[in-house]
């Protein structure tokens, strides 16, 4: 029997008509574990992002533009109908049950639909309520571990200290930060539910998620202090010993619940209905409920802004990972004419090159290796070694990796062209994409701006030809922590400002169906520029150290200013990488950047 058959059968004991399946865990973080990997398991689609929904007779998947390839593939054949988001006629998933009620001629009241409370934030329950009308909407409690025969289990990893040195700041001194910015006299209860906010508070890493190095914890802030819920034997001893002599309380992770429902009713509860869930904001329903005047989170922007320090680390970060991708470029130059190269082998040489690099922790993401028209998808990934595309012939190698130190995180792309002579559209896309990424690197601007309001420098030079991509331009990256972190720089609205010692992506793109996709990516930090009589102003620092290939360049599409920037970007990873590196290895990367 098919998974989404089991799940079936329990809606029809459950008399459910319909079943919503995220791909959450409890903390809402980008990437899950194994055990909450449920929607996986029904639909066989193994993308990072996407909502399942399933009737009695039909289901749909939602998922965005980075995966409109893969999800078309791995769905074939299953029943699933692939719902491309943010594409003019595709259904939201309430219209798409609105619809199917309609259609099955039952009255709404009695057109049951059902999720998982703990793996739907508040905010989200409400808005399906809005939009499902008179359909009711039923609140359940994970059913998995019966339908699921061989779910994996949850694991819990070792938590480890990530020292003041590298963090630059203590656990006390984050505490006192967050009390001055929610501006709370007298008492208060802060839900803190992100695992890597609470990661950041706590000056604490661990393992628990694929790539990201933290521990399923949760935080209450109160008047008192910090009481941390995680697996308390997973402590080590340094960081129990760090965390009591910081008066940080510690309890276990499984005492959350019962630790909210013991907050005195008449004290104000700070909680995000984006980020908790309906089950858990459900217990605090009764509490006066205060709105934090931080845009996008206390935590979240605190973290964010990286001081001095952690700026410094993470130039550390970004000199070690250079380095590795000098020899991961200059392997696949010299083996490329054996015929012999392909997404899978590339993808075990960069594995084995980074494990020699000094302090090097794991990977920040699945490294995607992508040849030729596999690379017109944004997140590709290939399901083994057989199924991974020989690199031979001519046609661009896109390569979008990153890793973790215990110091920094990295994520930085670079697409290469191999084989024969590029034609000149293909030398255009790779010219227009290069000129987004050298407008958003030089951008000044004033404090106060948005990432929306920037959006268009990166997009700017491809609409001329009417082209575009779909997925955001930008996203944070914490420090050893989370890969894609808040604030972004995208065409959407976001309401929270730039502000100095940001660290995010500079990633514009362009991807064509069947033929090729390009996308150049760097690391940037926003730094302070000058303060006038006008206001401040503030500019990028890029970050990353990994040289960028100009003999594919059409350098008359290029202004002498753009032609300047880039040539001494590839001037200042040579000086910043050549002490480090082999004889060999700087020798070819002087020829290849001058080439």
């Amino acid at each position: 029997m098919k998974p989404i058959d089991e799940l079936r059968q329990w809606m029809r004991r459950e008399h459910l008509q319909v079943t919503i399946i995220p791909t959450n865990d409890c903390h809402f973080g980008e990437y899950v574990p194994a055990y909450f990997k449920v929607r996986e398991w029904l639909s066989g689609f193994t993308g990072s992002a996407g909502t399942l929904a399933v009737t009695l007779s039909d289901a749909a998947l939602w998922t965005d533009s980075r995966y409109f390839i893969q999800a078309a593939r791995q769905l074939e054949g299953s029943g699933i109908v692939l719902m491309k988001q943010k594409v003019a006629g595709t259904p939201t998933i309430a219209q798409w049950i609105n619809e199917k009620c309609r259609e099955s001629q039952a009255t709404p009241a009695s057109f049951a639909v059902g999720l998982d409370g703990d793996l739907f934030t508040a905010d989200e329950v409400e808005d399906y309520r809005a939009q499902l009308g008179g359909i009711p909407l039923t609140l359940f409690r994970d059913p998995f571990d019966t339908i699921w025969a061989e779910r994996p289990q949850l694991t819990f990893t070792d938590i480890t200290l990530m020292p003041e040195r590298y963090a630059g700041m203590s656990v006390r001194d984050k505490y006192l930060a967050v009390r001055n910015h929610l501006c709370i006299e007298g008492e208060f209860a802060m839900f803190v539910t992100a695992c890597d906010e609470v990661m950041w508070l706590c000056n604490l890493r661990a393992n628990d998620v694929e790539y990201n190095p933290v521990a399923l914890s949760y935080c209450i802030l109160d008047n008192c202090g910090i009481t941390l819920f995680c697996k308390k034997e997973k402590l080590t001893r340094e960081a129990a010993d760090y965390l009591a002599a910081q008066d940080v309380k510690v309890c276990d992770y499984d005492e959350i619940d019962d630790a909210l429902s013991r907050i005195p009713g008449s004290v104000p509860v700070i909680a995000s209905g984006g980020l908790c869930s309906a089950r858990k904001m459900s217990i605090l329903k009764n509490h006066p409920m205060v709105k934090e005047q931080v845009v996008g989170g206390t935590i979240a922007m605190l973290r964010a802004c990286k001081n001095d320090i952690q700026l410094e680390w993470t130039r550390k970060a970004l000199l070690e990972d250079g380095i590795c991708w000098v020899k991961l470029l200059k392997y696949v130059y010299d083996n490329y004419p054996s015929g012999e190269l392909s997404e899978y082998s590339i993808t075990r040489e960069l594995l084995g090159i980074k494990r020699q690099s000094p302090g090097y922790v794991g990977e920040s993401f699945e490294p995607i290796v992508a040849f030729g028209p596999n690379a017109a998808a944004a997140h590709y990934s290939f399901d083994s070694e057989e199924s991974s595309a020989k690199v031979t012939g001519s046609g661009f190698l896109l390569m979008d990796l990153g890793s973790h130190y215990p110091y920094g995180t990295t994520d930085t792309t670079r697409t290469i062209w191999l084989g024969g002579e590029i034609p000149d559209e293909l030398r255009k896309d790779y010219t227009l994409v290069m000129k987004g990424n050298i407008a958003l690197s030089q951008a000044i601007f004033p404090a106060g701006t948005r990432g929306c309001q920037l959006d268009i420098l990166a997009r700017g030079p491809m609409y001329a030809t009417g082209k575009m991509y779909f997925h955001g331009t930008s996203h944070g990256v914490g420090q050893y922590l989370c890969v894609h972190e808040s604030p972004q720089i995208r065409m959407e609205y976001n309401p929270i400002p730039l502000q100095e010692g940001m660290v995010l992506s500079n990633e514009p793109a362009i991807y064509v169906e069947g033929s090729h996709g390009i996308r150049t990516e760097n690391m940037i930090a926003v730094r302070h520029y000058m303060t006038t009589g006008f206001n401040t102003f503030l500019r990028f620092e890029t970050l990353t150290m990994v040289p960028i290939d100009l003999s594919i360049v059409d350098f008359t599409l290029l202004s002498e200013d753009e032609r300047h920037w880039v040539e001494d970007f590839n001037r200042t990873v040579f000086e910043t990488l050549s002490p480090r590196l082999e004889d060999d290895e700087r020798e070819w990367l002087l020829n290849y950047i001058l080439r």
